[in-house]
């Protein structure tokens, strides 16, 4: 791919699948194999990944979700929350499905009815996990969509939550 064509920019942010929310901070040509690839390197919170140019379009990698996608997520985050089953199977099942989604709508609605479960009663270990690992990268990308402060996203989060457990 040349990098006329590229989707994305040195400075964009995007969310991987696994790695959560970065910004580009280069790109780079590896040698593998005798073959020279192109690199998009990402600088995330706590790593650094790189991604193959013409891989982009990989559901893996996804655009930062909009200002308007995000106050659409808020607008999912006030709605009551749906009951989540008494089966741990079928809660597994939901939780798994979202990490392999990834979208933020997806994302909001799990951390929403996670955190009504959990005002309820306790979360299973692997519960706790999935909304801690949930809530941060929504926090994340909220925060770096509007350009705020990452524990100033997370206290508009929490006390969304708050009001909707009342």
């Amino acid at each position: 791919m040349e990098v006329k064509d590229q989707v994305y920019a040195k400075g964009d942010w995007v969310v991987h699948l696994y790695h959560g929310v970065g910004q580009i901070i280069g790109l780079e040509k590896k040698c593998l194999e005798g073959k020279t690839v192109s690199y998009f390197k990402v600088k995330t919170k706590d790593s650094t990944y790189w991604v193959p140019v013409d891989h982009v379009d990989n559901i893996r990698l996804r655009p930062l979700a909009t200002k308007k996608e995000i106050r659409e997520a808020i607008r999912i985050l006030e709605k009551e929350p749906h009951e989540m089953s008494e089966d741990h199977t079928e809660r597994k099942s939901v939780i798994n499905e979202v990490k392999e989604d990834g979208t933020f709508f997806s994302l909001a609605r799990i951390v929403r009815d996670l955190a009504a479960r959990q005002a309820r009663t306790r979360l299973n270990d692997s519960e706790e996990r999935a909304l801690h690992q949930f809530t941060d990268r929504l926090v994340a990308e909220w925060s770096a969509s509007f350009g705020i402060k990452y524990e100033d996203a997370r206290q508009k989060l929490f006390h969304i939550l708050q009001e909707i457990q009342v």
